[in-house]
């Protein structure tokens, strides 16, 4: 459970703060805050008394000569304390800063070249997952070529129907589609080679083969077989044999997506038949040689099966260890490798799914080595330069410091002897010393200042309290009076003027208790029946009211008198001609909120209201500035013009009470003294 403040600041409140009345800090109290509690300007107060006494007894005594002797248990301890102020703060500069600085650059610095050998090793595994992007975008294009075979209507013309073309005609005209696609899709880095056999024995060829083609022995081989029998979709075949004239392309393997055409021009679609089967190749190894930088850079790229075999490499010097080979073995994510064999490289690798391929980089780790062995001799060089400057400033300025402040502790002693009542000199000594002077002087002149007000304000509030007790006497005085005048009309059987006593009682009654601001809506009901059988009997009967609300808000808080001076504002001002009407009072709930309206059926809120008011009224802003002081900003009052007269509305916080019912009995709350 929190304190309050005051439980927490009681042990530094002087003795008159903690004599069960303590003096009133301030006029402008919130009303809602209980009389005897501090505000935040007596907090400050106490806390400014508090520091000032603190910094007196540091300054003023040597807190190094004079510590407690008599504990034996800290005699170890002591030794280890320099004895002097100077030696004192000079220690504390370096256990302070020095040497938390120091291990805190340590441990940074540490973190630093783990940070730099991580973010080499991210940006390496970034360059690799940008070759693996280029391969996967090369592959990509040439899945958009078959795309841009099945839309050209002379392909697809030559494929459905190859008799209206001589053997010279269809060849050129094939070719002819094959440059145009390479060159509209911009095929750049690497060789694609167009292999198209429709299903009329016919073969159609974007490169010079290195075996003369033939439609049976075509026919022959398995993805021709297969593809013929049914439809695949699109495969890959990442170990090809180059079938392409060594004169055109040297490498051993090609990579190959094999596919079904069809007529994309025939609707509906799933009609499409298919009209030949494409094989469409990369020479992925000009590819690879035109994106891998040079054997000098001593980063070297593999190309590695998913058995661990490497297919290809950018340096054919370079070796791929045997144990990173068989790591790499049926691996399906990216990663890196680091092996004892070859402690000066790490291996970052990326898996290619459609082809099952590793590509692996080599990064050496010698440069990245003697940059950070760099940066850590220049940083330590640096450091040892700083820390000797350091200490010797620190050293001059701890000097510095004490010799003019055992001066200023003797003058400073003088003064706490007479209580605060001798200025310090502002114009003798340093700058910093006559600066601590004038700030010493301005807190004490701060503290008369304050003493003075705070006198000031236990006058005020022991004048405000005679006045709220001289204010009691005169409702006790007519209460009094009133039961006199209520005694002797039962005894003159005036029954009218016994029972405009008895309502008058309960709202005299009502305003002398002065403790109680929230009463149940009932009990605020019930003072309104007194109210309006005083003005009914006032006015012959004229007024009528009625009560709307559920049983259920009967034990609703609301704040005293909010009913009363509403009704009061619609008779006097809304009935100011007739002197008969009627009012509805309703109770209602709008989600977390109580709301209570005052209905009349009178002269409304236009010209001839305002013209029969006499004076200002005062109900109105009494009740709405009750709510505001109560409720903050969650409560208000607001006067609503209606057709045939006027209402008050009245929102507030909902505060629901429950009725206490004792064990086996019935007993209201009514019963219960609150």
């Amino acid at each position: 459970m929190t304190d309050s403040r005051e439980e927490r600041f009681a042990p530094l409140l002087p003795s008159y703060f903690r004599s069960g009345e303590p003096p009133i800090l301030s006029p402008l109290l919130h009303p809602l805050h209980h009389p005897n509690k501090l505000d935040d300007r007596g907090i400050f107060h106490i806390l400014t008394t508090v520091v000032l006494r603190r910094f007196l007894y540091y300054v003023t005594y040597e807190s190094i000569q004079q510590e407690n002797q008599e504990v034996t248990g800290m005699r170890a301890w002591r030794k280890l304390i320099p004895n002097t102020l100077k030696n004192r703060l000079f220690a504390a500069f370096v256990v302070m800063l020095l040497l938390p600085y120091a291990l805190l650059s340590f441990y940074n610095f540490s973190e630093v070249e783990q940070l730099m050998r991580n973010k080499i090793s991210e940006q390496d595994q970034e360059n690799l997952e940008s070759v693996k992007r280029s391969l996967e975008n090369l592959m990509g294009v040439v899945m958009k070529t078959v795309t841009l075979l099945e839309q050209d209507a002379t392909v697809i013309s030559i494929l459905r129907d190859p008799g209206q073309y001589n053997d010279l005609e269809r060849q050129q005209k094939m070719e002819n589609r094959f440059h145009s696609i390479d060159n509209s899709l911009f095929l750049t880095g690497a060789q694609v080679y167009y292999t198209v056999v429709d299903f009329n024995r016919h073969i159609y060829t974007s490169y010079r083969p290195e075996n003369m083609l033939d439609y049976e022995r075509l026919s022959e081989q398995s993805w021709f077989r297969s593809y013929k029998s049914k439809d695949l979709g699109y495969q890959w075949n990442s170990s090809d044999p180059n079938y392409v004239s060594r004169d055109v392309s040297k490498s051993p393997y090609l990579i190959t997506l094999y596919t079904t055409l069809r007529d994309k021009n025939v609707w509906p679609v799933g009609n499409l038949q298919p009209i030949g089967i494409a094989r469409i190749s990369i020479d992925f190894m000009q590819w690879f040689k035109a994106i891998t930088p040079p054997v000098e850079s001593r980063q070297h790229y593999f190309i590695v099966n998913r058995e661990g075999a490497v297919i290809h490499q950018s340096n054919p010097s370079a070796k791929l260890p045997a144990v990173v080979s068989r790591q790499l073995a049926g691996r399906e994510e990216a990663g890196s490798i680091m092996v004892r064999e070859d402690s000066q490289s790490l291996y970052n690798y990326s898996y290619l799914p459609a082809l099952q391929w590793n590509i692996v980089k080599q990064v050496p780790l010698d440069v990245l080595y003697r940059e950070v062995n760099e940066q850590k001799r220049r940083y330590y060089t640096t450091f040892a330069v700083f820390g000797a400057a350091f200490l010797l400033v620190t050293l001059g300025i701890t000097t510095a410091m004490t010799r003019p402040l055992k001066l200023l502790q003797k003058r400073m002693d003088e003064i706490a002897s007479t209580e605060l009542k001798i200025k310090l000199p502002e114009h003798r000594g340093s700058e910093e010393i006559i600066a601590l002077s004038r700030s010493f002087n301005r807190m004490v002149r701060d503290m008369d200042a304050l003493i003075d007000r705070l006198k000031l304000e236990e006058r005020q509030r022991q004048a405000v309290r005679f006045q709220v007790l001289l204010s009691q006497m005169d409702p006790h005085f007519l209460l009094n009076t009133l039961n006199t005048i209520k005694c002797i009309a039962l005894r003159n059987d005036d029954e009218e003027t016994h029972e405009i006593c008895v309502s008058l009682g309960k709202l005299l009654e009502s305003s002398l208790d002065l403790e109680m601001d929230m009463i149940f809506l009932k009990d605020e009901i019930e003072l309104l029946k007194a109210y309006m059988h005083i003005q009914n009997s006032r006015f012959g009967h004229k007024f009528t009211i009625e009560y709307e609300y559920e049983d259920a808000l009967q034990y609703a808080l609301v704040p005293k008198a909010t009913l009363q001076p509403l009704v009061e504002n619609a008779i006097y001002h809304g009935f100011a001609t007739r002197r008969e009407g009627r009012i509805v009072l309703r109770a209602l709930t709008d989600g977390p909120m109580l709301v209570l309206e005052v209905e009349d059926n009178g002269a409304g809120l236009g010209k001839e209201r305002k013209a029969f008011r006499k004076r200002k009224g005062i109900g109105i802003r009494n009740v709405r500035e009750r709510l505001e002081l109560l409720f903050q900003n969650r409560a208000g009052l607001e006067l609503i013009a209606l057709e045939h007269g006027a209402m008050a509305r009245a929102t507030m916080p909902l505060l629901l009470s429950t009725p206490y019912v004792s064990e086996g009995t019935a007993n209201h709350v009514d019963n219960i003294d609150r």
